[in-house]
């Protein structure tokens, strides 16, 4: 009986305080849905100032870490105008982590239908297109057991590296040691192989492994530094 009596007069309160407030209650239900559209307008738009500072930050550290690599070497940063401008869509996960098999896909703005191109990140070498469509276009990583790549050190050192499987890392063997290296050596294309334009930056060297019962032969393990991960919906470059 006192619930009861206590809600009524609860009730009646809110009635009275609406009543000598004169607002109606529609009006209050209205602002109250407008204030929350308004709230979630805000939450959207900074979710999006934030999306774009993090592109921001991304790129800023690209050109940071060409600089650091490129010291001496000429930059091809020119190069990237011969190219179009494209978004990385997706990166396949799934295959890189079980089946060496290391593919990203990008948006195909020009819808090209043919042809193979060098895909870079800023004057990073990310691999080379592998299957077009109008939508998008596939890309081998350079890390992608099919995948060969010519490059050098600003030392004057050449080999032809591969991708074996592993993530972010291509290796090369040398078949002499008349050109010195040394651990965080940098590589760069070398242009020759007529996809990748010459000065893009790859990776560095990380490890040296000598081949047993050769006393010239080395492996050299190349940190890639594209790191696909980190690349979704990021800009790269189609260098047509």
């Amino acid at each position: 009986m006192y619930v009861s009596q206590a809600t009524n007069l609860n009730h009646k309160a809110q009635r009275a305080l609406s009543q000598i407030l004169e607002t109606p209650e529609k009006f209050i239900l209205q602002v109250l849905d407008q204030y929350q559209e308004f709230e979630s307008r805000e939450i959207a738009k900074l979710k999006k100032d934030i999306l774009n500072l993090q592109d921001s930050i991304y790129e800023k550290d690209l050109q940071i870490k060409s600089l650091e690599n490129s010291k001496s070497y000429t930059s091809y940063s020119n190069v990237q105008k011969d190219g179009s401008s494209v978004y990385i869509s997706s990166f396949d996960q799934m295959n890189f982590n079980c089946c060496k098999k290391h593919r990203i896909y990008i948006s195909n703005p020009n819808r090209i239908n043919e042809g193979i191109f060098a895909v870079s990140q800023g004057d990073f070498a990310i691999g080379k297109t592998r299957i077009l469509s109008n939508n998008e276009i596939e890309v081998r990583l350079l890390s992608d057991p099919e995948e060969y790549i010519s490059i050098k050190t600003t030392k004057e050192f050449f080999c032809i590296a591969k991708g074996d499987g592993e993530a972010l890392t291509i290796s090369c063997l040398n078949e002499s040691k008349a050109v010195s290296y040394e651990i965080g050596d940098t590589f760069f294309t070398t242009g020759f192989d007529g996809i990748y334009p010459a000065g893009l930056i790859v990776g560095r060297l990380k490890n040296i492994e000598n081949i047993e019962n050769n006393l010239f032969r080395q492996k050299l393990d190349i940190e890639l530094f594209f790191d696909p991960f980190k690349s979704i919906n990021k800009r790269a470059i189609l260098h047509e």
